[in-house]
This record gives structure tokens, C-alpha cells and sequence, in this order.
């Protein structure tokens, strides 16, 4: 062998060797912390065991045991969404990881998705056919499938192979219970308890049932002797006090609360759930004695002041609680419960009208910790609250970064999408909370409307079946089928669907007013009238079936009956103004203008805030020529409802039809006043303005006005600031907000007008032709037709 040889071989031995240290030296690091991680998990110290546990894959990223374990240490911690994402990844990274598998059917049978979870225990028993959890999971998936009997003998097996164990025990008892063979069940447990006389899940379960089977006392000395066993777990103890509520044993429920902040001196939680009963059944002035003695043995127990805010407020104390919260953002200054505070007290600012002091105090949060979640969301309901719809968006959008299945904040963003004319982002959001939160009816009927809306008709009948299945008795659910039926002109399921409805709640209006409205669209009258009686016998102050009813009379020219029914209602209730107003309708269809004329004014004698008889009263005069009579009627009818906009919009349409431009513009600065923080009267006063005002500063007022119309989204809005822009010569931001304007909305002749004279003032005549000729082959009358006309025989 030559020198060189010799070196190379030396060589390759060293870096061998080295690298067979180095390995060593990972594995030796790597089960030093796996036991770590284990041996704090053991201790109850799941963060540090995290903290280990992570180490671990710091050497070894694909350490799937790790993962598993990482898991089981955030499952006892709570944060169930992680540990389902930590599972995941195991079952998606090793095929042979059983436990991963039972671990994640577990969670999708608790989350009702028995399809899936069968799934995953089918893949755990196929490799281990004899695991004791994977049956007991199996047994749960058969029993949701409503297979008892297969549950059963799924159960024997896992008792077979382990017949001391617990779960299959309560598997087995829990079955047994559900096909009313409780006796059988409480010996079953009686037995187990026998063999484990400590623990605490058999003992529970036994005291449920005691309790299922009227056994109050054995119920109640079972739930005693778990506060035995773990006295220093204050679940227990709550549990036994809402037995006790439940049974009727204040006195007793008191003492066991009592008990638990005895016990538990250091716990402020155990303090927070005796003040909550005090609050309940002793009243708030008993909770407040007891809360002030511990708060000032305890400065710093923030938790408890909290709770003395939260009363103050029930009591509409506001200073008192404001008070409070100051008081713990002094002793705190910006730590998480000083924070927690502003937080707090910015909330009850915005609810008491005290918008800058709250947004001081959000800022003060942001600065700080600028993705405080709670702050964002304070800051997002006020910026969708002032239609600032975009920043609305980001704020909810950063909540979400940390907190993506925060369902309060995903309907807010629904909200704020939808405002937007976002409605696919809308429904987007609206399905993460329906996957969310699966029992959320409401949020699932809004996702119903957001389907129909697109005209989605399968997706929207989806998740009615969905509703239907986990609810089988949801009448909202029902409602919102039978308008699908309806809208598909599916007579006879929509009357089917009205017929559940009203076995379900058979002394309810709402059945029988769905089976009237069935009928009405179906084009049988007679027989709706018959089904809105039904209803109005089952609630008679009913507005809604009364007004159909009402409506299906005057189609079928039956006037009298609808007078008839009215005058029953109203002898029956004297201050009915709805049924005044609608006496008022069938009297004018038969142009009896007097007899109308009584009953519109004695409607506006009982409701003078409301402005539908004054409207109905006015266009009686305009139908018979009296145009001063109307004008004047508005004008009351104004004053009274303190500038009622539908009023204001038809009086300023009488005056503009007239040319009395002056009149218009005082009407809509009087409005303006009235409401500032309407965009409709801000539309009114801009867009008159803009067109109409012979004031030099008109424009720029005007222009200011209409900025904020903007943030609206509402083509309509969005069209008077563009207007204003162009009346400016800001041509370029007109076309910017207009070709929005026109995305929104194509078929408007007046925004295709616009369009079009912005892009004749910009020397383009192609598309000025395009949009102005748009506008005029719409053939409808509008203010600028004849301006386009002659521009277009120009071009």
C-alpha cells in the first residue's frame, strides 16, 4: 500500500467515525429530550413538554411519534383544532401510525362526521385488528349510524380483549342507557367502580345516569364523593352545585361553591362561579358584597374586577364600571389585563356614543401589540359602521391570520364582503363558519340565502339537507325550503313542507300563512284566504297574514270581504293602524276616495310617526288633481314623522317636476340636517346640489359632501360622486369611479349617460358614442336625455 493509499484510508476511517459520533450525538440529543418531553407530560406540564417534544424535531422533522405526542400534549391543554392538525399530519405522513388514526376518528365522530371517522378507524383496525380504541371508536360510529346492536358486539370484542377497561366500559353503559336499559347500564358501572373505585369518568357517568333514572340522592352522593376524590379540581365541584341548582337545593348548591373557594383560596376562577350563582339567585347587590371583600384581599385578582364591571354594567351602572376598568389599566398599565381593560372599556365607550374615546383607547391597544385581535375587531365594527368597508375587510382579515376560525369575525367579514358587492367572498366566509361551527343554524340559513341569491339552487338545498338532518324539527329550516319549492314552482312540496310546519307548531300562525302564500303564488286565491284565516285565528294581531289576505280579496275584486275582515280586526283591536291602512287600500280600489281618506287619517291618528297614510293620503289628491292638498299632506306628514325620506323623496319629485328647484334644495338641506349620518339624505343634497345649485361654492360643497359615497358601494351613491367630479373638469376621477359605477350596474341609462359625456369631455369619441347611445336605446326618461341626444348627432 502506498503512502497516499495508506492516507486515504486513514482518512475515510476518520470521517467515518466522525459522522458515526455526530449520528450518536443526534440520537443520544433526540431521546434525551423524547424522555424529557415524556417525563413533563407525565407531570402535567404539557407547555414544557411542548417545548421538548420540539427539540426533538428540531433533529428529526419526520419523527412521527413526536408529532403524535405533540398532539396528545396540546388535546390536554385544550387547543383541540392543533392537536386535530398535529394528528393529521402523522396519519398524512405515516401510514402505519394507529393510535394518529383512532386519534382523528375520535375528533371527526365528536364533530358529527361519523362518514369520515368510520373512515379512519376502518384504516386503524386493519392494522390492529384487536385495538382496544380503535373498537371502542367503531362501536361509537356504529351506534351514530343507529346500528345498537353492532356497537354491541363491537364493545364485547374490545371488553374481550380488555375487560377492565374504561372506555369500553362507558361505550358499553352508554349504549346500554340509549336503548332504555338504564338499570342494566348503572349495574354495569356499579361493577367497574368496584375494581376502580377512583375513577372519576365511571363515577360521572354513573351520577348522569342515577340522575336520567330519578335517583336523585345516589346521583348527588356520587357527585360528592368525585369532589372527594379530586378536591382540587373546581369542575367537580361546579358540577355538584348545578345538580344541586337543577334539584332545587339552593341552599346547598350555595355551600358547595362555598366550599370550592375555601379549598381553592388561590383560585379566582372558583371565586367568579360564586359570585355568578349570588348574581342568579341572590341578586346583584348580594354578588357585589361578596365580590368587594375578595377584591380587596386580592388587588391584582383582575379576573374578579371584571366580573364587578360586567354587574356594574347589568345594573346600567356605567360610571361604576367604567370606574373599574381605569382602575385596573392603572394598577396593569399594559399588561395582558390592562390591555384586556381598554379593550373592555373601548367597547362600552362605543356603545355608550363615545366613539373618540374608544378608538384612543383601540389605538393605545394597536400600538402596543399591533395584532391584538379583540382591538382589530373594535376597530373593524367602527370602520363597517362608518362604511369604510375596505379598512373593515383588513382589520377582520388580520384577526383572522391568528384566529381563522374566530365564527364572530368570519360573519363580520360575510357582512362586510356582502356590503361590498363581494357576495362569492361573502359565501366564501360564510361556509369556513358553517364548517366551523356545524350547528349554527342561522349561520347556515345565511349561507342558504347567499346561494339562492347567486342562484345557486342545489348548493342552498345542500345545506337545508345538511340543517335538516342534524335538525329534523328546524321550522326555520323548513321556511327556508319552502321558499326554494316556491321559487321553483314546486306547488305541491311547498304546501307538503307548509303542512310539517304546522304539525309541528299546530297553535302557530306560521304553517298555515306559508300554506296561504303557497296558494297565492299558485294562482288560487280562494283558497288562500282560507289558509291566511287560519293563521289570523291562531294570532290574531298578526300583521302579515292579514295583509295577504287583504291583498288576494282585492285580486279577486272582492273588496267587501277585505273591508269585512277589516272592520272584524278592528273592532277587536281599536288601534290596529295596519288594519286602518289597508281598509284605506280596499277603499281606494273601489274609488271610494272619502271612505279612504277616513281611514288613512285615522291610521296616522294612531301611528303619526309612520308614513305610509300620509303618503296614501297625498296620492288621493294627486289622483284627483289637488296638488296643493298633497304638498301639504307631505308636508305634515314630514313634520310628523321627523323627515320621514320616502316622504321627503316624493315631495322633492313634485317640486322637481315643476321646476322648483329652490323648494328641492331646501327640502333636502332640511333632511340633511335631520339625518347626517344617512347616505341616502347625503346622496339627495349632492347630487342637487351638483345639479342645480346656482351657489359659486355649491361644486366644492357637493364634492365634499359626496366623498363618503364612495365607501358605500351602492352604484346610485357612487354615481353622484362621480358626477361632481366631472362637473369639477376632474374628468380622470370620474372615469376611475364610473367605469365601477357601470361594472355594477350596465343596464343604468343615467351611469351610461355619465359614462359616456366623461368620455366625450376626454376627446374619445368612440367610447362617448358607445355609452351615451347605450343610454338612449333604453328609451326611459331621465335628467341629461336630451344633453345626450345632441352630443350623440355631434359625434
Amino acid at each position: 500500500m502506498t503512502t497516499k493509499q495508506s492516507f486515504l484510508k486513514n482518512l475515510g476511517i476518520v470521517v467515518l467515525s466522525t459522522g458515526l459520533v455526530a449520528c450518536n450525538g443526534a440520537d443520544e440529543r433526540k431521546a434525551k429530550y423524547m424522555e424529557e418531553g415524556k417525563q413533563l407530560y407525565q407531570a402535567g406540564d404539557y407547555e414544557k413538554a411542548l417545548l421538548a417534544y420540539k427539540n426533538v424535531l428540531q433533529i428529526d422533522p419526520k419523527d412521527w411519534e413526536t408529532h403524535f405526542q405533540i398532539a396528545e400534549a396540546l388535546s390536554k391543554q385544550g387547543k383541540i383544532e392543533n392537536a386535530f392538525r398535529e394528528y393529521s399530519t402523522v396519519v398524512a405522513g405515516n401510514e402505519n401510525h394507529v393510535m394518529a388514526r383512532v386519534r382523528v376518528g375520535q375528533l371527526l365522530l365528536l364533530n358529527r362526521a361519523v362518514d369520515d371517522a368510520e373512515k379512519m378507524v376502518g384504516e386503524a383496525l386493519a392494522k390492529e385488528p384487536d385495538n382496544v380504541e380503535a373498537l371502542v371508536l367503531l362501536a361509537g360510529v356504529q351506534a351514530a349510524k343507529n346500528n345498537s346492536d353492532g356497537a354491541i358486539m363491537t364493545v364485547e370484542r374490545a371488553l374481550k380483549n380488555s375487560p377492565d377497561d374504561v372506555p369500553a366500559t362507558l361505550m358499553m353503559a352508554s349504549i346500554k342507557a340509549r336503548l332504555d336499559k338504564v338499570d342494566q347500564a348503572i349495574t354495569l358501572l356499579k361493577q367497574a367502580i368496584e375494581k376502580k373505585a377512583d375513577n372519576v369518568a365511571l363515577r360521572s357517568m354513573l351520577a348522569g345516569l342515577y340522575a336520567k333514572n330519578n335517583q336523585i340522592a345516589e346521583a348527588e352522593a356520587m357527585l360528592v364523593e368525585i369532589v372527594k376524590l379530586e378536591p382540587q379540581q373546581l369542575q367537580h365541584y361546579r358540577t355538584l352545585a348545578l345538580f344541586q341548582v337543577g334539584t332545587k337545593q339552593i341552599d346547598k348548591a350555595e355551600a358547595t361553591l362555598r366550599d370550592a373557594v375555601s379549598k381553592l383560596p388561590e383560585n379566582d376562577t372558583a371565586k367568579t362561579f360564586l359570585v355568578d350563582f349570588l348574581l342568579e339567585k341572590r341578586g346583584p347587590e348580594v354578588a357585589i358584597a361578596e365580590l368587594l371583600p375578595m377584591i380587596e384581599q386580592k388587588p391584582e385578582a383582575y379576573e374578579l374586577k371584571f366580573k364587578l364591571a360586567n354587574i356594574q354594567l347589568s345594573k346600567k351602572e356605567v360610571d361604576k364600571a367604567e370606574a373599574t376598568m381605569k382602575e385596573v389599566i392603572e394598577q396593569d398599565k399594559l399588561g395582558p389585563s390592562g390591555i384586556t381593560a381598554r379593550n373592555k372599556l373601548a367597547a362600552l365607550y362605543a356603545m355608550t356614543k363615545r366613539g373618540g374615546e374608544a378608538k384612543g383607547l383601540i389605538k393605545e391597544v394597536l400600538d402596543n401589540n399591533p395584532r391584538d385581535a379583540e382591538a382589530l375587531t373594535l376597530r373593524g365594527q367602527f370602520a363597517l359602521g362608518e362604511n369604510k368597508i375596505p379598512d373593515a375587510i383588513a382589520d377582520f382579515r388580520s384577526v383572522l391570520v391568528d384566529q381563522p376560525n374566530n365564527i364572530g369575525v368570519l360573519k363580520m367579514l360575510a357582512a362586510a364582503h356582502l356590503r361590498n358587492n363581494e357576495d362569492e367572498l361573502a359565501r366564501e366566509n360564510m361556509e369556513k363558519v358553517v364548517a366551523a361551527a356545524p350547528s349554527d343554524e342561522t349561520a347556515r340559513l345565511d349561507l342558504v340565502s347567499l346561494h339562492l341569491k347567486a342562484g345557486h339552487q342545489d348548493q342552498a338545498k345542500q345545506q337545508l339537507d345538511a340543517l335538516m338532518k342534524a335538525n329534523p324539527k328546524s321550522l326555520k329550516g323548513l321556511e327556508a325550503m319552502f321558499k326554494i319549492e316556491l321559487s321553483q314552482k314546486h306547488w305541491d312540496k311547498a304546501q307538503d313542507i307548509a303542512k310539517q310546519v304546522q304539525q309541528l307548531a299546530d297553535k302557530d300562525a306560521t304553517g298555515f300563512y306559508m300554506s296561504g302564500l303557497g296558494y297565492q303564488a299558485e294562482g288560487k286565491l280562494e283558497a288562500s284566504t282560507e289558509a291566511f284565516q287560519q293563521a289570523l285565528a291562531r294570532k290574531p294581531d298578526a300583521i302579515e297574514p292579514l295583509t295577504e289576505m287583504v291583498k288576494s280579496y282585492l285580486v279577486l275584486k272582492q273588496s267587501d270581504k277585505a273591508i269585512g275582515k277589516l272592520q272584524q280586526v278592528i273592532k277587536q283591536q281599536p288601534d290596529h293602524f295596519i288594519a286602518y291602512n289597508l281598509m284605506g287600500g280596499a277603499y281606494l280600489n273601489e274609488q271610494k276616495f272619502a271612505e279612504a281618506k277616513t281611514a288613512y287619517t285615522k291610521a296616522s291618528s294612531i301611528k303619526p310617526d309612520w308614513y305610509s297614510p300620509y303618503r296614501n293620503l297625498a296620492l288621493i289628491e294627486l289622483a284627483q288633481k289637488n296638488k296643493a292638498e298633497a304638498i301639504s299632506i307631505y308636508k305634515n306628514g314630514i313634520e310628523k314623522t321627523k323627515g320621514a325620506l320616502e316622504l321627503v323623496d316624493d315631495l322633492a319629485r313634485l317640486y322637481h317636476r315643476d321646476g322648483q328647484h329652490e323648494q328641492v334644495l331646501a327640502l333636502y338641506e332640511e333632511s340633511y340636517k335631520l339625518h347626517p349620518d344617512s347616505v341616502v339624505a347625503v346622496n339627495n343634497l349632492a347630487s342637487y346640489l351638483s345639479d342645480f345649485s346656482s351657489s359659486p361654492d355649491s361644486l366644492e360643497r357637493a364634492a365634499k359632501l359626496a366623498e363618503p359615497l364612495l365607501q358605500t358601494n351602492n352604484p346610485n351613491m357612487m354615481d353622484t360622486a362621480a358626477w361632481v367630479a366631472y362637473k369639477q373638469g376632474n374628468y380622470d376621477k370620474a372615469k376611475e369611479i364610473m367605469l365601477k359605477v357601470v361594472e355594477r350596474d350596465p343596464q343604468s341609462p343615467i351611469s351610461n349617460y355619465h359614462l359616456g359625456m366623461v368620455y366625450y369631455k376626454q376627446n374619445d369619441p368612440v367610447k362617448a358614442r358607445e355609452y351615451l347611445q347605450k343610454a338612449v336605446d333604453k328609451k326611459v326618461e331621465f335628467d341629461g336625455l336630451n344633453e345626450a341626444k345632441d352630443v350623440l348627432s355631434k359625434l
